[in-house]
This record gives C-alpha cells, sequence and structure tokens, in this order.
C-alpha cells in the first residue's frame, strides 16, 4: 500500500451506504465480493512519479563528479543551443519546472538558464544518449541564448575560420 494510503487509514469512518471513507476523500467500498479503494489525493500519483524520476536519475552515469553534459537544443530549428553540466538535482529540477537548468562548475551551484537574462528555455522534452552519460534538454528558448546576444552559443564555424585565415577571438566571462 502506498504511504498515503497509510495516512488515510488513520482515521476511518462508516458512511450509511456501508462504504468506508477517509479523510481527504479516500473511500472504500465493496463491490460484489471485491473490496475496492478509490482515492481523490493527488499523492498516490505523486509518490509513483517521484519513483519514476528517482529511477531515472538512477540510471544516468554520472561522473566522478556527479555530472554529466547537458546539451539545450531548439525544438523548432534544431539548432544547439548551448552546452553545459547537469548533477541530479540539475536534471531533477528541469523535469519538474520545464526550465533548462545547470550545475556551475564555477560557483558550485545550480542556474536555470534565464535566470538574469529571462531568457529561459523552455523544456519540451529530455533525451539521454545511449549511454546515458549525456542528456539534451529539447525546448524552445524565450530569446538570444548566448551570453552574446546570439540565438545559439555556437555561432564561430572552425573550418571556415581556417579557410580565410581569421584569428578566432575567444571571450571568456
Amino acid at each position: 500500500m502506498a504511504a498515503s494510503s497509510f495516512s488515510c487509514a488513520q482515521s476511518l469512518c462508516l458512511t450509511s451506504r456501508g462504504r468506508v471513507s477517509f479523510p481527504g476523500g479516500c473511500v472504500l467500498k465493496r463491490r460484489n465480493s471485491h473490496l475496492v479503494f478509490a482515492s481523490s489525493l493527488k499523492s498516490n500519483k505523486d509518490v509513483s512519479s517521484v519513483s519514476k524520476v528517482e529511477t531515472l536519475l538512477d540510471s544516468v552515469r554520472w561522473d566522478d563528479k556527479g555530472l554529466a553534459v547537458a546539451i539545450a537544443q531548439n525544438v523548432d530549428t534544431g539548432a544547439i543551443l548551448m552546452q553545459g553540466f547537469a548533477n541530479r538535482d540539475a536534471l531533477a529540477t528541469t523535469i519538474s519546472s520545464r526550465k533548462a537548468t545547470f550545475y556551475s562548475r564555477s560557483r558550485s551551484s545550480l542556474w536555470t538558464k534565464g535566470e538574469t537574462s529571462n531568457n529561459f528555455i523552455n523544456v519540451y522534452d529530455i533525451f539521454l544518449d545511449c549511454d546515458h552519460d549525456s542528456i539534451i534538454y529539447l525546448g524552445k528558448p524565450d530569446g538570444p541564448t548566448c551570453h552574446t546576444g546570439s540565438e545559439t552559443c555556437y555561432y564561430t564555424s572552425v573550418l571556415d575560420s581556417l579557410e580565410t585565415e581569421q584569428v578566432l577571438d575567444y571571450v571568456f566571462l
């Protein structure tokens, strides 16, 4: 029996129709020779969802620092928007909030893309690769993804730069 069922069973009332009711909308009723338990509580579903998320998080092959590569991809164009890292909490937060959330290695903390710029990446789906050691957040950005104002962080072609003999300038913030 689920944990929420136990909390319902702490106080029982027998109704005039022969049903046993519990606080919170749980009802036991007899149908033929079977006893049926029904609940209007969301907690049974929530317990099941939490269990599924925990199972999923356990299936990810986190590196020795508890991280996996997390790539944000535009659901409409297929463009790779950015790459970062996720830990267990970042992936769980992304699943629950539907906002691309990463783990900042430099700050040792979670950060949600858009928390300062309001250019969130709204996640429509999440994919794990075949080895379960990298993650794709498939979503739609609210604005430019890159801190430079570009739609994507991947706007410099190395091969084009080499062909035109341009020197690549890197800006690190």
